[in-house]
């Protein structure tokens, strides 16, 4: 029997009419728009239709035009530049984009890739050492900096000016940098503050060569999806229009990446991108240097682009590998050290895991005992981490509340990165569990499944999945629909075939449809002997050995009451 609280949101049948009478779209698209807090025709042809088009004006970011001035002084006076970027893909896309934009417009330009785990995250003291001995005049941060207060200072002392391009929470005061382009900024002005950084460097760019650059919105789509930014509002137009590139295969190094993954005959996707093409482009900053990933991105030759997509794809290997050995140490830690009756937030810490894939293993922790969890690594003395969080639990702010046990944090309400000495962990770990046993209530903790409405299997068509499709591209805040039908007649005996993929018929005595469970071998002697059974499931299209035909692939089972 499952463990999770079917959440079956309330349909709000009045607005359902209203909205699909004046959009021509079924009563059940009707209510995903509702549910995603579009009440008005107008509101929803935004959402559904808008275009490239309809993107803001960059001039509205805080600091873009004085940016652009400075970078424009940089090309008059012949000054060098160079670009510092974060390791993961939305920090390698923003530098990839950037610095071509830079080449084009003729500055003189380098790049920094810090190593993550010498140099860890944000702009660091070897990153500062190199802009000084390297004659640079302008620093600009991608994907990072806004927390490096101490290292812009340094970096003005020594009469170089800094540009600061990130999207992650702004403390107060803001860093001594020459402009700080941050949506997220309390003076801002900008509509939309979720842009991911790769966002934020094509509006820079976009402004500096005063062209939309559709021949970027590839990088500006991988990275969106990849850094898990909120599909809604700009970042869905974005990558809609990114996919649409992506898909063209017209980028020589993703092309091969994607052929070397697999993908190479199939659409990509979101999930393609979560799943696929992101994870490999992280692995390299995740285990060593992120050199090769930037290369796959930037090459214009096929027999390189391959050879660099090789590297990436054997690397993520080598990231699984290091990821599942961690995974297995941390579930035995938590059976021997937690007591979950007492602790809200899960933190472990260990001597030497590879700090590569801590945020992975946080996020894998948190998905499976749907908590916050924090994963730290010990050398030396110094401890860094990585944290996951649910929805009720705003990670950035958990921190901010603990700031004495830190020796520095970044991140945001899902995400955060943290140091720490040893000898402060204790401490730490009771104070985020005090922070969240005043906010996380239990309810908050148990594990719910997000149904979106309650069809009949009789209203179920292969021209509505169709028109689901106008809901693309599905991420964070807008995710693929679950729904979920009550009192089904299992019309067939229950077989497991392949990798644990459960297959059945089902009924509500008017229509008669496939249900497929991608691992869910489980449940199979609970599908043999019930007689009605309750589905909540997602629709997709059944293409396997030349069928055509609607599906219910499944996220959970349970018995009738």
């Amino acid at each position: 029997m499952t463990q999770k609280a079917w959440k079956i949101k309330n349909p709000d049948s009045l607005l359902q009419r209203k909205l699909a009478r004046d959009l021509s779209i079924s009563h059940l698209s009707a209510q995903l728009l509702i549910n995603r807090g579009i009440t008005s025709a107008d509101c929803a042809r935004e959402f559904l239709g808008s275009g490239i088009s309809a993107l803001h004006k960059p001039e509205l970011l805080p600091d873009i035009d004085k940016a652009a001035r400075r970078v424009r002084k940089a090309l008059s006076a012949k000054e060098k530049v160079l670009l510092f970027s974060d390791y993961d893909a939305d920090g390698l896309t923003s530098l990839a984009l950037l610095k071509r934009a830079f080449i084009r417009l003729g500055v003189d330009c380098e790049h920094y890739l810090p190593h993550r785990i010498a140099e860890g995250y944000g702009l660091s003291a070897k990153a500062v050492k190199y802009a000084r001995c390297g004659g640079f005049h302008l620093v600009v941060t991608l994907d990072c900096g806004i927390a490096n207060f101490k290292e812009i200072e340094e970096l003005r002392k020594s009469n170089i000016d800094t540009i600061v391009i990130d999207h992650h929470m702004v403390p107060e005061p803001l860093p001594p940098a020459h402009s700080v382009i941050n949506p997220k900024r309390a003076d801002s002005k900008y509509p939309y503050p979720d842009l991911a950084g790769v966002g934020l460097s094509y509006k820079f760019a976009s402004y500096l060569l005063d062209e939309l650059l559709e021949e970027e919105l590839d990088l500006v789509c991988l990275g969106t999806v990849a850094d898990v930014a909120p599909l809604l509002g700009e970042n869905r137009i974005l990558v809609k229009e990114g996919l649409k590139k992506l898909n063209a295969r017209s980028r020589l190094g993703l092309k091969s990446l994607a052929e070397i993954s697999g993908i190479k005959q199939k659409a990509i996707d979101t999930r393609q991108i979560s799943y696929i093409l992101g994870p490999r482009l992280n692995a390299c900053g995740r285990i060593g240097s992120a050199e090769d990933a930037l290369s796959l991105l930037l090459v214009d030759e096929e027999e390189q682009a391959l050879a660099l997509a090789g590297q990436l794809h054997s690397k993520n290997k080598e990231r699984g590998r290091i990821e599942a050995e961690i995974i297995d140490e941390a579930l035995c830690k938590i059976e021997t050290e937690m007591d979950f009756s007492r602790e809200r937030v899960i933190v472990l810490h260990q001597e030497g895991w590879h700090q590569g894939v801590l945020g992975i293993v946080a996020a894998k922790i948190s998905d499976r005992y749907h908590r916050p969890a924090i994963v730290i690594s010990f050398n030396d003395g110094i401890g860094k981490g990585s944290g996951r969080s649910i929805e009720n639990f705003h990670l950035f702010e958990g921190l901010r509340e603990c700031k004495e046990h830190l020796l520095g944090f970044g991140g945001h309400k899902r995400a955060c990165g943290l140091s720490l000495s040893r000898g402060a962990v204790n401490d730490f770990r009771r104070a985020i569990n005090e922070v969240a046993l005043r906010t996380l209530s239990l309810q908050d903790l148990a594990p719910a499944l997000d149904i979106e409405l309650e069809p009949e299997l009789s209203g179920l068509s292969l021209d509505l999945l169709e028109e689901l499709r106008l809901f693309e591209p599905f991420g964070q805040g807008n995710p693929r629909p679950i729904f979920a039908t009550c009192n089904l007649q299992v019309k067939s005996a229950a077989t497991v075939a392949g990798r644990d993929t459960l297959k059945f018929w089902v009924s509500d005595g008017k229509a008669t449809y496939p249900a497929v469970g991608f691992g869910m071998g489980r449940y199979l002697d609970l599908v043999n002997s019930a007689r009605t059974i309750d589905l909540a499931y997602r629709l997709s299209l059944d293409t396997y050995q030349g069928n055509h035909q609607l599906q219910l692939e499944l996220e959970d089972i349970r018995l009738s009451k």
